[in-house]
C-alpha cells in the first residue's frame, strides 16, 4: 500500500503530537516540515527522520511534493495559513481553531466547498475511546435524553502564562471554548432554538455562560461556563435509566439504576498517546487517501456550525 506523504506547517508541542502518532500509521509518512523557528524545525526533521526542512510553504512543497498538508501552526496564524494551504487544493487537517471567528472559519469552509477540497478540522475529543463507549452504553439503554456540558475556563491562569496574544484571548470563546461547546455536537447533534444568558465580569467578548437548546438527537442539550471560578471540563449524558459522566473528560464512568457505577475504560491508543490523536489521524489518512469522510470527521463547515454556536451562546453578553 502506497503510503500518504504528509507535509507539516508548524513545529511546536502540538505538531510532535502529531509526528508521534503518524509514525504509528503504516500509511502514512511524514515527509517535511515547515515553520517560521527553524530551529525547532530542524529538531522535529531529525529526530523523526523527516527529508526536508523548508523555509516556508511553498519550499515545503515544491521539495517534499506531499500528498496531503497539516496546518499545525498558533492560532493567530491559523487564518492566514490555511488560507495559502487551500490555494494548492490538497487534503488538509486544520489543528483548531479554524480561525479566530466564524467569520473566519466561513471563508475558509467557502472556499474548500468552490475547490472541492477535502478538509478535517482536529477537534481531537471526538476521537476519544471513552465517549464512543458512552455513547454506546447511552444506546444500550434506549435513548439519549439529555447532554450537559461544563466549559470552565482557567482563563486568569493563561493570561498570566502570557503564552497567548491579546487577539487570541479576547476571541477564546471561539480560540479553546469550542472544545467543549462541540461537545454538544457531538453527542447530541445539531442545536437549535437555543437561549443563552451571558454575562461580562472581566472579558471582552463575556466570561460566564448559561445556555439551553434543542439537539437534534431529541436530547435537551445544556452549557455551563465561568472562566473566573475555579473548575474544569466536565460532561453528562443522561439515558433511560442510566448516567453517562466524564469528569475530567479523560476519565469516564456510568452508573446504572441501582445507582452502582461503573468505570469506562479507555483504548491503549488513547493511553500510549495523547487522547484521540491516533484515531483521528487514522481518519484523515482515509480522507486524504480516498475521499472517506465518516462521522465523528468534521470538516471546516462543521467547524463553521460549533463556531456559530458558540456565538449564539455568548451573544447578548451584559456589562
Amino acid at each position: 500500500m502506497k503510503k500518504i506523504r504528509l507535509g507539516i506547517i508548524g513545529a511546536g508541542w502540538i505538531a510532535k503530537q502529531h509526528l508521534e502518532v503518524i509514525k504509528a500509521i503504516d500509511g502514512l509518512e511524514a515527509v517535511g516540515i515547515a515553520s517560521r523557528t527553524r530551529e525547532k524545525a530542524e529538531r522535529l526533521k531529525n529526530e523523526y527522520g523527516l527529508s526536508v526542512c523548508a523555509a516556508d510553504l511553498a519550499e515545503l512543497v515544491d521539495k517534499s511534493v506531499p500528498d496531503a498538508l497539516l496546518v499545525l501552526v498558533s492560532p493567530e496564524n491559523m487564518f492566514d495559513m490555511t488560507l495559502a494551504a487551500l490555494k494548492y487544493k490538497l487534503p488538509l487537517f486544520i489543528e483548531k481553531p479554524a480561525g479566530l471567528s466564524p467569520e473566519e472559519n466561513h471563508q475558509l469552509a467557502a472556499l474548500a466547498k468552490r475547490d472541492d477540497i477535502s478538509t478535517m478540522v482536529g477537534f481531537n475529543r471526538r476521537y476519544y475511546s471513552i465517549f464512543r463507549k458512552g455513547l454506546d452504553i447511552i444506546r444500550e439503554h434506549g435513548q439519549l435524553l439529555g447532554v450537559f456540558v461544563e466549559g470552565h475556563e482557567r482563563v486568569w491562569r493563561v493570561r498570566e502564562s502570557k503564552s497567548f496574544s491579546d487577539q487570541v484571548l479576547d476571541s477564546w470563546i471561539y480560540a479553546n471554548s469550542t472544545h467543549t461547546i462541540d461537545l454538544l455536537r457531538y453527542f447530541g447533534g445539531e442545536a437549535s432554538n437555543v437561549n443563552s444568558i451571558a454575562h461580562k465580569y472581566l472579558e471582552t467578548r463575556g466570561d460566564q455562560f448559561a445556555a439551553v437548546m434543542e439537539m437534534a438527537s431529541g436530547a435537551i442539550g445544556q452549557y455551563s461556563a465561568h472562566w473566573h471560578s475555579p473548575g474544569g471540563w466536565k460532561v453528562v449524558l443522561y439515558g433511560e435509566g442510566v448516567t453517562v459522566e466524564f469528569k475530567p473528560l479523560e476519565k469516564g464512568f456510568w452508573t446504572d439504576k441501582d445507582f452502582k457505577t461503573h468505570e469506562i475504560a479507555a483504548d491503549e491508543a488513547d493511553l500510549k498517546f495523547k487522547p484521540g490523536f491516533l484515531r483521528q489521524m487514522e481518519a484523515f489518512e482515509q480522507l486524504a487517501r480516498n475521499g472517506r469522510k465518516a462521522w465523528p470527521m468534521t470538516d471546516l463547515e462543521g467547524s463553521y456550525q460549533t463556531m456559530l454556536l458558540a456565538q449564539k451562546i455568548s451573544s447578548g453578553v451584559k456589562e
